[in-house]
């Protein structure tokens, strides 16, 4: 079966020498019965692929064009599949500012195919793997969880904020750019490997360990296509945070759903032995670290960290010596955009700076958009509100202009905006258009007036 599913498990490269011609002409009927299904219900999955794919993505211009011709592309990958021919072909890569400058890898809608037929089945398997101390890109966990958990370390570890306690922040240079693209098959495949009848039966590991290193070693940088200037990448992006520049074999792709679940696991076992084989009390947000000590382990903690930039540098990953961050946790700690200290918790000044600006942005514009006044002020709230923040989200509040007043009324209890009778998306469509919707009707559409 290894010979008809043509995997390379050694080393996964990706060449025209790893591919067997002879398995690419084993007949289609052949392979359909080593899949254990029919014709009509393997391209019944492909389809339910599909739309899995296009979830809260319809309307992007890449899924629009597979959309036009949907059978055919379907059939096209589906046959792509059983020959083992699949490859993805095309990337591109552009850059956002928010919250800082940071390139964006993205793909082909065939390859977020593959990407979201692995990570349908790799994201729960590697759930029950992953340490309870990892946040990021898990459901139920996430931003405040992690800030959470933190807090509740330095309130265990401090005995209610009577003992002296040290907050140790690490960062990690170039995570993303230097990861290795072995390494990350490797850790996928112990994944895959380990369960052997829920989410990856025998019958099926060959061929989702074959997909795996199709979406790792598409080489990215090689075949991409820049959407924002060259010049901005030279202004805003150094040479170390990108992975255009990088030999073929390192590099992950920001962006890729793929990606982003692999460097989940990238350093599980790392994570693992510091929580506990060395009863170290920590958080984990990405390429963010921080560990929580009493006072008389301040020294232990410290003596592991030759021990840690030596396993680290066996996935080619570096501490960011620039961002190390060792003082008692009454001084404040900044972690994922909040400001904590004991008792109360602060959104950053940065993201507040840029609350303020939007709102007196948004005062100015001749036009008024009423809609993205209430999405820009609703989501700075929310991030306010989940803090002690209350008395800087009324100053964001009494930014706001007069005149807007007339379209938008402050909800006290929730802390939000909320449309005025008369205002609402649907009460603008109906007198534009002469409608009946009701307001339980929860269609939006951008053509509101």
């Amino acid at each position: 079966m290894n010979n008809a599913w043509n995997f390379n498990g050694n080393n996964g490269n990706l060449n025209n020498n790893n591919v067997n011609n002879s398995n690419q002409c084993v007949a289609v009927a052949n392979l359909f019965e080593e899949y254990n299904m029919s014709e009509e219900e393997f391209f019944i999955k492909q389809m339910e692929l599909v739309f899995s794919t296009q979830k809260n993505k319809r309307r992007g211009g890449d899924s629009l064009a597979y959309e036009n011709n949907i059978i055919a592309l379907t059939i096209r990958g589906m046959y792509a599949r059983l020959n083992r021919t699949l490859r993805i072909k095309h990337n591109y890569a552009f850059l956002v500012s928010i919250p800082t400058w940071r390139e964006i890898m993205a793909t082909e809608f065939e390859g977020r195919k593959i990407d979201h037929e692995i990570c349908d089945r790799l994201i729960p398997a590697a759930d029950k793997l992953l340490s309870p101390y990892t946040f990021n890109n898990r459901v139920g966990k996430g931003l405040m969880a992690a800030i959470n958990q933190l807090i509740e370390h330095i309130n265990e570890v401090s005995w209610g904020y009577t003992k002296p306690t040290r907050c140790i922040k690490i960062d990690f240079s170039g995570y993303f750019p230097n990861a290795l693209w072995n390494y990350a098959e490797t850790v996928i495949n112990k994944v895959i490997d380990h369960y052997k009848i829920i989410y990856f039966p025998d019958s099926e590991k060959p061929y989702f360990k074959w997909l795996t290193m199709i979406a790792l070693h598409c080489n990215p940088a090689g075949n991409c296509e820049l959407r924002t200037p060259k010049q901005l990448w030279k202004e805003h992006i150094k040479p170390e945070k990108s992975i255009l520049d990088k030999p073929e074999g390192i590099g992950a792709a920001i962006g890729r759903l793929i990606w982003q679940t692999s460097m989940c696991l990238y350093i599980n076992d790392i994570i693992e032995w510091l929580t506990d084989d060395c009863k170290i009390k920590l958080v984990c947000f990405v390429d963010d670290i921080v560990m929580i000590v009493p006072e008389e382990q301040h020294q232990y903690a410290l003596s592991l960290l030759p021990e840690l930039r030596t396993r680290l540098a066996d996935r080619n990953v570096k501490l960011n010596e620039k961002k190390f961050y060792d003082q008692p946790y009454q001084y404040g700690l900044e972690f994922l955009g909040s400001h904590i200290k004991p008792y109360r918790i602060h959104l950053n000044n940065v993201t507040y700076n840029r609350a303020i600006k939007k709102i007196q942005t948004l005062n100015t514009q001749k036009y008024r958009d009423i809609d993205a006044l209430v999405a820009s002020f609703n989501s700075y709230s929310g991030l306010l509100k989940n803090r002690t923040d209350y008395k800087r989200l009324i100053k964001l509040k009494n930014l706001i202009a007069k005149d807007w007043w007339k379209f938008v009324y402050f909800n006290r209890r929730r802390l939000c905006l909320g449309y005025r009778k008369g205002f609402s998306v649907n009460d603008r469509l109906n007198r534009k258009y002469n409608l009946k919707l009701k307001k339980y009707d929860k269609r939006r559409t951008a053509r509101a007036a």
